[in-house]
Formats: structure tokens, sequence, C-alpha cells
């Protein structure tokens, strides 16, 4: 269990000294009694300390030339709850380690109306900023809405179910704002090239795209997710 923070979007006078702060808060946490408040992240910044992997310690009666192989596997430590809310803003880090968010209960808001918050992510010319949220186990926002804009090179997140995320009695469930202009082009590449009307790896071919927008422009997560609903571009990134 960790405290968690409540700067909004205060620039921090030290860069250095505010990741160590972010890495002494959260490494090893599972519930932040708090907000999530992850910002100003440089492009080096290493996020891994978000992520602990699960470790391997010696069962009983395991040891040199006992023959046994048993081994206890170690809970990840990674974080599972937020208690208020979680804010992404002004990184210019590709990708954070928030796989294991399961629950953002919304006991505080930002700016009053927000549970999640992913804001301003970008990067300097020729490095790449927030690419993709990869929340994989997110399945419940207790109480506010969900705003994300600024973020030139995130994709997938038109592709969410949001409403199914937000519990039934949110009240804020009418406050989803998702913005998809971005800079880069979120598709695999097609066996038959990408704008075409052929269909997309054995699936049957998409309606035709509004005249004023890009074929290749969004996301299509329906070659490896079942409903067309991902967190990011790997099978294991469908939205469940």
């Amino acid at each position: 269990v960790c405290t968690g923070t409540d700067m909004k979007l205060l620039r921090p006078s030290s860069p250095e000294s505010h990741y160590e702060t972010l890495r002494h808060l959260y490494q090893g946490c599972q519930v932040v009694q708090g907000n999530l408040e992850l910002t100003y992240l440089s492009p080096g910044a290493d996020t891994a300390f978000l992520k602990v992997r699960s470790s391997k310690t010696p069962g009983a009666g395991e040891g040199r030339g006992s023959g046994l192989s048993l081994t206890r596997v170690s809970p990840s430590q990674d974080i599972k709850e937020v208690q208020g809310y979680v804010l992404i803003a002004e990184n210019q880090v590709s990708g954070l380690e928030l796989q294991s968010l399961r629950i953002i209960r919304g006991t505080q808001l930002f700016q009053d109306r927000y549970a999640l918050a992913v804001v301003g992510n970008a990067s300097p010319a020729g490095a790449p900023g927030l690419r993709q949220l990869g929340m994989r186990h997110l399945t419940e926002v207790l109480k506010g809405g969900v705003l994300i804009e600024r973020n030139p090179e995130l994709c997938f997140q038109e592709t969410i179910l949001w409403s199914d995320i937000l519990h039934r009695h949110n009240e804020f469930r009418g406050e989803i704002q998702v913005e998809t202009t971005r800079t880069r082009s979120c598709e695999r590449p097609r066996e038959r090239g990408c704008g075409t009307r052929e269909g997309v790896w054995g699936f049957p071919a998409p309606p035709a795209p509004p005249a004023h927008t890009s074929p290749c422009a969004g996301p299509d997560c329906r070659a490896l997710c079942a409903e067309g609903h991902c967190w990011g571009e790997g099978k294991q990134d469908c939205q469940t």
C-alpha cells in the first residue's frame, strides 16, 4: 500500500528528484490509497519500477542434493488498485507498466470529473511519445469519467469500450472525452496494402470510411481480438 500524490499538473523543479520520488512511492506498491500521478517523465526514464516481476523462492524440501524442485512463486508487486484518480500527463516516455491495474475507485477526481486522465504525452522531435496505454486488465471505474487528449503518438484508445469499464452506477458515465488526433499510423501492415477494400487478414472488408478520413489513420484490432477492442498491438492486449 502507498499514499499517492496530489500535485495535478504542477511542474517539478527537479526532474531527477521527481523521478526518484515516483520510484520510491510506487515500487512494490499494489494499492494506491490516493491518486496515481505519473507526470513529467523524460524520454529515457526507466518505468520498470511500476512492474516488479514475480520471483521464485525455494519451496519446502528444495535444496542442493534434495532431488526436489518445488518452488513458490511470489505474486507480482505491481499496481492493481487506485482509490483516487489516475493521471498520466506531460510524459515523454513511450510506454508505462500498468498492465495489472484492475480498478480505479475515483474517491478523488481530476478536474472534479475524471478518474482517468491521459493528457499531453508528447515528445520532442525524433523521440516517440506515449504510444499505447496497455492497461489490459482495467475492468472497472467506480466513479469518474475518462479524458484522453493531446497524445499525438497514442494508439488504440478509441477501440476501447469505455462504457463497459465505467460502473453502471457511475454518475460520470457521460464524461468520456477520447481524442484520436495523431501523427502516426496505427495500422499493422496489411496483406494487400493499407486502404484497400479487400479486407484484413481474412476478415470481411470494413465499411468505407468517411470521405474526410484516411482508411489507414486508425488502429484495427480485428486481426487479433474477436470484438475488435484492444489496449495495444499484441493479442494479449485485447479488451476482455
